[in-house]
């Protein structure tokens, strides 16, 4: 078991890729707290399979944005725990819109949940990890990232944010044997993509854009952050892991598809 004997923080842990990744650092030996903001049930239930693996977890609400509820969520862990091993923070929110019509309420609602909720619980994590010796954070981020998405303004601006952010926190922190490292997948069959691609002529046309041809599946992205928060990556720190069935290397595969 690649996490043994470790205790993980999950943000965002209650449906898609969080719940991927609750339950694979679970199969892999880790006991898990579960955050979620609005989905309890789910969050109970992933904490139910958790439990059914041997391994213990408790489900945990917290809105990553407020700093007090952050500072809740870390006290709780280490009542129930002991300690933090691993911080996943893959708690994020979108919303369609083109930066002409968008609310600035919008605005500061995606950041604020997406970086500085990132920031927030990285920054509280962080401080208990200094004290014991070490840890492993993988953040959340996404190929919108890396390249601009069109009505989705600022999702990419907050994106881009996570994947620096992360590489300032794995210089600053590397002294203190903590890695930080940040995934960018590209679509994963989850609630967010399904609202983005919303009808199947989009999703068609989306999945045309990819080599791959198709989605990815919450676990894949799981099993890349197992890696990351794992000794098998302990030489790697303020990487960005790209998985997005080859897109971002695609501008000549994209002009042949149009010219098809």
């Amino acid at each position: 078991m690649k996490l043994k004997n470790k205790i993980s923080v999950v943000t965002g842990g209650s449906k898609g890729i969080g719940a991927a990744i609750s339950i694979a650092f679970a199969r892999e030996g880790s006991d898990v707290l579960v955050g979620y903001n609005a989905s309890e049930n789910e969050a109970k239930m992933v904490a139910e399979e958790i439990q059914a693996l041997g391994r213990k977890s408790i489900a945990v609400k917290v809105d990553v944005s407020c700093i007090d509820q952050v500072d809740r969520m870390v006290e709780t862990a280490l009542d129930t725990f002991g300690r933090i091993n691993v911080l996943a923070n893959v708690a994020g929110i979108t919303f369609n819109c083109r930066m002409k019509d968008l609310p600035e309420e919008e605005w500061d609602r995606i950041i604020d949940t997406n970086l500085k909720g990132t920031f927030l619980c990285s920054q509280a994590v962080g401080k208990v990890m200094i004290e014991n010796g070490g840890g492993s954070i993988v953040n959340m981020s996404s190929v919108a990232g890396h390249v601009p998405q069109v009505a989705g303004g600022p999702y990419s601006a907050s994106k881009a944010g996570v994947n620096m952010l992360s590489k300032v926190l794995a210089l600053e922190w590397a002294e203190h044997n903590i890695r930080v490292n940040s995934i960018s997948p590209g679509p994963v069959e989850t609630e967010m993509v399904r609202y983005v691609y919303n009808t199947p002529e989009l999703r068609n046309k989306r999945k045309k854009t990819i080599p791959l041809n198709r989605f990815a599946q919450p676990e894949e992205i799981a099993s890349a952050a197992v890696f990351l928060a794992s000794d098998d990556s302990g030489y790697t720190t303020g990487h960005c892991l790209v998985i997005d069935g080859g897109f971002l290397d695609t501008p000549y595969y994209l002009t042949h598809r149009l010219l098809e």
